[in-house]
């Protein structure tokens, strides 16, 4: 009988359309490692753990192009630890040829231990712990390889709305920013129209526990999750990825307490907007898929307080990810200011795009994308921006190179 069912649905999988699959695994430390975010924790232990901090996959497939994301709550992996994510699961049957886009929460009360970097890293995420950053890495690549043995038919759709009142502008330069309040989800239903993930995207620091906060937490992201199946259905797996969130904050002056009450209230609100996209948004078993890809290097420039990151070269790279010829989304390794963002949607627009979407923190993290005047003005943002003065016009310029590329694909 067993038998008998195999090879009935074995068939099914091949003629699919499309397929999708999801996978997930643990990454919370043990107690007594550090958290990473906040310089005056000064590198202390943490005391347990309030919520799991999470691994999240979700395999795309269309039989032509296989992309995976993978939402880790985590401040945000080096480009080296999504390298060796991507070698361990391209070694895995079938996944060769698959794109990954490791997108980093960018929680500030998530684990530790990770940046092998003499002064900066010990600052921001206590002192370096090789088999702690081999747990971020090992169990990353086990949720990817998860998410793709476990793909059945599905459909997908993209779908856009509003989160309001939720962010605030907190960087001295520019004055007067408002926060852009757009949140774009990618919807996957079963072949039969049960739902199966859904892919959140929204800028905001998970910044609402302070550096008081000893307990591991996805922080207002896994609040979201939560709120967000809690409507759609409880066999959803939804995934967060974190947009321009640079120099935009939690609003908490708008929420009625602090903490994890505090975490609950944005979570909730930001997963009932995306419960709206979720309804208006529909989807199918046809999905055009294009990649591309920018690895370039940089040499490090000492930031306006004179600190630099200790290498000669540090190497990284951009994305595209262009769902049904017009849904662009913009992988960005560091935290980009919202004015870029604003500006990478206009020339979308321009180029014939749907939406340019920012997938921030995504495949590396290595520090604010500012402009060159909010630079030299030593603004907060400045302090950990390490590419130097120009370094937000040469992203911008990549992102143009990018955009034109994949817009130009017939």
């Amino acid at each position: 009988m067993h038998c008998y069912l195999f090879f009935l649905l074995f068939p099914l999988v091949l003629l699919a359309d499309l397929l999708a699959g999801v996978g997930k695994a643990d990454l919370t430390p043990p107690p007594g490692i550090p958290s990473a975010g906040y310089r005056n924790r000064k590198g202390a232990g943490m005391a347990g753990t309030h919520d799991p901090l999470l691994a999240i996959a979700l395999v795309l497939d269309n039989g032509k192009q296989p992309i995976a994301f993978c939402s880790v709550d985590h401040l945000g992996f080096t480009y080296e630890m999504a390298q060796e994510v991507a070698a361990r699961v391209k070694k895995s049957e079938g996944l060769a040829a698959c794109e990954l886009f490791i997108g980093s929460s960018h929680t500030h009360s998530g684990g530790g231990a990770f940046l092998n970097i003499p002064i900066v890293g010990e600052m921001l995420a206590g002192r370096f712990d090789p088999e702690i950053t081999e747990m971020y890495v090992q169990r990353t690549a086990e949720a990817i390889v998860d998410a793709w043995e476990n793909r059945v038919p599905a459909k997908a759709g993209i779908g856009y709305g509003t989160a309001s009142g939720m962010a605030r502008y907190r960087a001295s330069w520019p004055p007067g920013q408002i926060p852009l309040n757009g949140l774009s989800l990618i919807k996957v239903e079963t072949a039969e129209g049960a739902p199966l993930a859904a892919l959140f995207n929204f800028a905001l620091h998970p910044t609402v526990l302070s550096a008081d906060n000893l307990l591991f937490s996805a922080d207002f992201v896994g609040f979201a999750r939560n709120a967000l199946a809690d409507r759609i259905g409880r066999n959803v797996q939804p995934l967060y990825f974190n947009g321009a969130q640079g120099d935009i904050d939690p609003d908490l002056a708008r929420f009625k307490r602090l903490g994890f009450t505090a975490c609950e209230e944005i979570g909730t609100a930001l997963a009932q907007a995306a419960f709206r996209i979720w309804n208006s948004t529909a989807a199918s078993d046809k999905l055009d898929i294009a990649v591309l890809k920018l690895p370039y290097a940089f040499e490090p420039k000492p930031n306006p307080q004179g600190l630099r990151l200790p290498v000669e070269e540090y190497k990284s790279e951009m994305g595209l990810l262009v769902l049904n010829r017009n849904h662009a989304f913009l992988a960005i390794p560091g935290e980009l200011s919202t004015v870029y963002d604003r500006r990478f949607k206009e020339l979308g627009k321009k180029l014939g795009y749907a939406q340019v979407s920012i997938l921030g923190l995504t495949n590396d993290a290595h520090g604010y994308i500012i402009l060159p005047d909010s630079w030299r003005r030593k603004t907060f943002e400045s302090n950990l921006s390490f590419g130097g003065e120009s370094y937000g016009e040469e992203t911008e310029q990549r992102a143009l190179f990018l955009l034109e590329r994949l817009g130009s694909v017939p």
